[in-house]
């Protein structure tokens, strides 16, 4: 067995010109309309739509109105609409109505469609219907409309441009290309009786996913007030897929018309779950993972169905044992990206998502295939939104043990079964990372042991700590110190206890720069928190001891 050490490496990893143009709002109305905006953007972000951000429409239908005779013409059909409108609105002055369309069916008669409009320009989603026969008579009128609405003035207004409004929009969202070239349409909502002038700017894109919105923005400043989803999806569907192992997982999935994709909607979080393929290119997030079938059952799919699967599990661990909501405990998108590069012997976290490569073949195979390895990169996010370890010398070492310990504990917590009512048992076999992506053909059998370091040329005794300039010193060889004292730990006191207590100690006493000793007494604060007992607390410091920590070492 080679005994050279492979790491699992962590990669660290509103401009606007003034321009005058003619704005509507109420008179008077300006500083409520602040307060308005305010309000709306704190639905900015949700995927819905809600017209919550607008006033209620008032339907319309109105017959029988055979004794009424017009030229079909636009500006006949515009002067009858505002002679006509107190029927079906209180708006006043001139230019209530805009014409979108006039076209004649297969019965003859012309539907004109028009949007209800101030000073000629139109209310967003506000539109009726009129129709009339082949000499001009009146059959009916039908749609919704704004019933009423304050009184409206021009007035010269700071406003954002066009071209801003569409920059705006556009950064709302990631994709590669985009299928269109964004307008700004100027639209008006009507919110509690008042009007606010407002940009509309689609996006539309289909890689790395499909996307469609709708951005509105108010004109005055460019805040969000509504992104508008313009995709019907199906829903949340259930399927199943061939894992690295060869294990049969459960996968949730989401249905869009015939496409079953790896995101899961079902976790308590406001963003999702999300597998991405790099198509063995150096890209991120890469293309969304999906299939016309909801069994994900080729060899293509096995490096996607362990990265996607196995960070379900990684969140139930999280959620079910500390309540943690995601990886910065408020519900961000946990996003994978497999087979990225070609032949590529890592994993990493860049700071915003996990990625994976395929293995050479020959010693590892893909990298997501190992539960404590995906466990293992999810933690450093936990890391990096939390104690935050600066990725150096002994905090960076600590960095990639926490790393190590909770790979190994959520690997535990699964193989146990105890998210479904298993016993969680130690199992010294259990503390070793990436084994189970390592090939029979190659020279590896594991890519590192917390108990016993030794196997992959790291240390486990401070008197044996390398002091290297390489590997931002050592961060990958030095880890196995703090390693070998949680294992001690666990082996004393089980691994829930060990988990409970690492996680305080991790989110709750460690900073940037925290070192060895700072974890020891971490640790040791952390279990007199939990309430365990003198018994516990001493097993943390004889661990400790053990591998060359103690409260009066001299450490490197």
């Amino acid at each position: 067995m080679k005994k050279t050490m492979l790491s699992i490496m962590l990669t660290a990893a509103l401009v606007s010109t003034s321009c005058c143009f003619t704005n509507v709002f109420a008179k008077g109305q300006s500083n409520s309309n602040a307060t308005i905006t305010e309000t709306l953007n704190s639905k900015a972000n949700e995927n819905t739509n809600s017209n919550s951000y607008q006033d209620k429409k008032t339907n319309i239908f109105i017959t029988d109105k055979s004794s009424d005779k017009i030229s079909i013409t636009e500006n006949d059909i515009l002067k009858y609409l505002e002679q006509n409108k107190s029927s079906f609105t209180n708006a006043s002055g001139t230019s209530n109505f805009k014409i979108i369309s006039m076209k004649k069916d297969n019965l003859g008669y012309t539907q004109v469609k028009i949007a209800q409009a101030i000073n000629g320009i139109p209310i967003r989603e506000s539109e009726i219907i009129l129709h009339l026969d082949k000499d001009g008579t009146i059959k009916n009128l039908i749609g919704a409309v704004n019933k009423s609405y304050k009184q409206l003035d021009n007035v010269k207004a700071q406003c954002i441009s066009p071209k801003e409004a569409v920059n705006i929009a556009k950064k709302q969202f990631n994709y590669t290309n985009l299928n269109n070239t964004p307008e700004a349409k100027q639209q008006i909502i009507i919110k509690n009786g008042s009007p606010i002038l407002v940009y509309s700017v689609n996006i539309y894109y289909t890689d790395p996913e499909i996307g469609n919105w709708d951005v509105l923005l108010d004109a005055l400043n460019g805040s969000i007030i509504q992104k508008v989803n313009n995709i019907r999806y199906d829903g949340a569907a259930k399927g199943t897929g061939t894992a690295v192992d060869k294990s049969t997982k459960d996968l949730n999935l989401y249905k869009s018309k015939n496409s079953y994709q790896m995101i899961d909607t079902t976790k308590p979080m406001n963003g999702q779950i999300k597998t991405y393929t790099a198509n063995n290119k150096k890209v991120q997030p890469g293309t969304i993972v999906s299939n016309s079938t909801n069994k994900f059952d080729t060899e293509n799919f096995k490096a996607s169905v362990s990265a996607h699967y196995y960070a379900g599990v990684v969140y139930d661990f999280y959620k079910n044992l500390f309540n943690r909501n995601s990886i910065d405990d408020a519900g961000m998108n946990i996003i994978s990206t497999t087979h990225y590069g070609k032949n590529y012997d890592n994993a990493f976290w860049d700071g915003q998502q996990m990625v994976y490569g395929d293995g050479d073949g020959r010693d590892f195979t893909y990298f997501s295939g190992d539960l404590d390895v995906v466990a293992h990169e999810l933690t450093h996010g936990v890391d990096s939104t939390s104690a935050n370890l600066d990725y150096s010398d002994q905090s960076g070492a600590l960095n990639e043990s926490f790393s190590d310990v909770f790979g190994v504990l959520i690997q535990s917590y699964d193989n146990c079964n105890v998210r479904n009512g298993g016993t969680w048992k130690f199992n010294s076999k259990d503390w070793v990372v990436g084994d189970g992506i390592c090939l029979p053909t190659g020279s590896y059998t594991a890519l590192r042991s917390l108990s016993d370091p030794k196997l992959y040329n790291q240390p486990d005794n401070m008197k044996d700590y390398v002091n290297t300039s390489d590997d931002n010193g050592g961060v990958h060889t030095n880890s196995g110190i703090p390693n070998k004292a949680a294992f001690l730990i666990a082996q004393n006191i089980g691994c829930e206890k060990t988990a409970r207590i690492y996680y305080r100690a991790l989110t709750g006493y460690l900073t940037t720069n925290s070192d060895f000793l700072a974890t020891r007494n971490a640790l040791i604060s952390s279990a007199s928190d939990l309430n365990y007992s003198a018994s516990d607390i001493a097993a943390i410091k004889n661990a400790f001891d053990s591998v060359g920590i103690t409260d009066n070492s001299n450490l490197q």
